[in-house]
């Protein structure tokens, strides 16, 4: 078997491991295997050597001009599959031990102030204004209004991911606990999260305005009643700190933010790794240093004993 194609040898390896990704890990696997099939040919995998993955490497950065951290999710795509036909197919690795990583720097983290939160909840009401013909100034008042503040709510709450708020369901959610079930975090791994009782009141509140619902209706839908998708939340975030003048906003920094927050007001890493549904420690950490620093520099500015001059 080891003298088998690549795109033979994929059917294996999709079928094996197919269950353990996220659809976006696969979608963007796919892609890579796509461009890896046709940089090989025909050449059997047993045959692949170091020299084609470096090859490989060089030849798609270069062709479509990619950040280093896409880069180094090829890398780590790459590596799954031969970890896979290592055992199964019985071929050698030729990434592990020998074809690094791409290196790449981590987007600084940058968690939303509490102000900047109570701005984009209070732009959820209005639209952007405009001016009419005699000069005056006014907005309207927005129909998603109270699923946007809920949203946002629950994001900060939470520490959810785009997707995994997109693909709640109205089952997922149970009203006497709060208690959120993600089906599909990453890795397409299940865990349960809580809502305190603010996210409660206002998902309450939205899904009694919504009548009707059955327990397979998206959690969260659009103006037509189809489920709400990543493109759509991440342009109502925009859109929302536009309005509120809050910059650099997207979907993952309140992710940062109730990691951070959680950790401030006495939460513990192990409890955020299990909230986050990280496997790995190493970005929890990063939380932990920042909220440590954080506290390092208020007790700097508001050291009691300091300010008192004792």
């Amino acid at each position: 078997m080891s003298n088998i194609d690549f795109p033979t040898a994929l059917e294996g390896y999709w079928l094996a491991r197919r269950r353990d990704f996220s659809q976006n890990t696969i979608n963007d696997y796919t892609l890579t295997f796509k461009r890896f099939a046709k940089h090989l040919g025909s050449q059997p995998i047993s045959e692949v050597t170091p020299s084609d993955i470096h090859a490989f490497l060089n030849a798609v950065k270069k062709r479509h001009k990619l950040a280093d951290k896409t880069m180094a999710n090829i890398w780590a795509a790459l590596s799954s599959f031969f970890t896979w036909a290592e055992t199964e197919l019985k071929v050698s690795h030729p990434i592990r031990g020998v074809v690094s990583r791409p290196e790449f720097h981590r987007v600084e983290i940058e968690p939303y102030t509490r102000s900047e939160i109570m701005a984009m909840l209070t732009a959820t009401e209005q639209s952007a204004s405009w001016r009419t013909r005699n000069g005056r100034r006014i907005s309207s008042q927005r129909p998603t209004a109270l699923r946007d503040k809920t949203i946002l709510i629950m994001l900060v709450d939470t520490g959810l991911r785009a997707s995994e708020l997109c693909d709640l369901l109205v089952r997922d959610y149970e009203q006497e606990s709060g208690r959120l079930l993600v089906r599909h975090g990453k890795g397409n791994k299940k865990r349960t999260l809580y809502l305190g009782q603010a996210g409660q009141k206002y998902l309450w509140r939205y899904l009694t305005g919504r009548g009707s619902i059955r327990a397979n209706d998206p959690l969260f839908i659009t103006r037509v009643g189809t489920a709400l998708d990543r493109t759509e939340l991440l342009n109502m975030i925009t859109g929302t700190a536009a309005r509120a003048g809050v910059s650099h906003a997207n979907v993952h920094r309140f992710r940062h933010t109730f990691a951070i927050t959680f950790l401030r007001n006495g939460g513990n890493v192990l409890e955020l790794q299990k909230m986050l549904g990280h496997e790995r420690m190493e970005t929890v950490r990063i939380y932990a240093e920042l909220a440590s620093m954080d506290l390092s520099n208020a007790q700097a500015a508001a050291s009691p004993a300091d300010n008192w001059g004792l």
